[in-house]
């Protein structure tokens, strides 16, 4: 009777130390998206380039009017826009994201921070990366080149799984 409850208790202990472990993987995945989410709504709400009036339009595309676009190499925070210490506040545009790199592990040693340039409390041991590209003709419009930006997310978690978010912001 005693082996029969010791046998049974134990396949009860394992059953719920694996739901509990599940449980956080759960919950370290749902504030990595809410985090992505985040910072996807971060993005969108800026302008689609350097040279792009505020409402964009016209686009950047010398046709339609309006200046050039960013040349590809030139992707990333212009001059004045990162301030020290580092913050994204001053970040107006998609491509000014491009080499983001924010959290725990990052290679710029960087603190994961909110719109407003403040740390993110609730996110120790996540990393946020991102980079920005444009979409070429593989993007939903694929006219030109510079029709489209191609932002690539990653969040890592705390067990170390990343999250991969793509979306494409286009240029109108």
């Amino acid at each position: 009777m005693i082996a029969i409850l010791a046998v049974a208790l134990t396949t009860v202990t394992s059953m719920l130390a694996q739901n509990t472990l599940r449980g956080a993987y759960t919950y370290d995945e749902t504030k990595a998206v809410e985090l992505a989410e985040s910072i996807i709504g971060e993005i969108r709400s800026k302008r689609f380039d350097e040279n792009s009036p505020v409402g964009g339009v016209p686009p950047c595309d010398e046709v339609s009017g309006g200046s050039a676009c960013t040349i590809s190499v030139n992707l990333g925070p212009e001059a004045g826009e990162t301030a020290s210490p580092y913050s994204r506040v001053n970040f107006d545009d998609v491509d000014d994201y491009d080499g983001v790199d924010e959290g725990s592990g990052s290679s710029t040693g960087h603190s994961l921070l909110d719109v407003a340039g403040n740390q993110r409390p609730g996110y120790q041991n996540f990393r946020v990366q991102i980079a920005v590209s444009y979409s070429g003709h593989v993007a939903p419009r694929s006219g030109e080149l510079t029709d489209s930006k191609k932002v690539q997310l990653t969040v890592t978690q705390p067990n170390g799984e990343a999250l991969d978010f793509t979306f494409h912001v286009a240029n109108y």
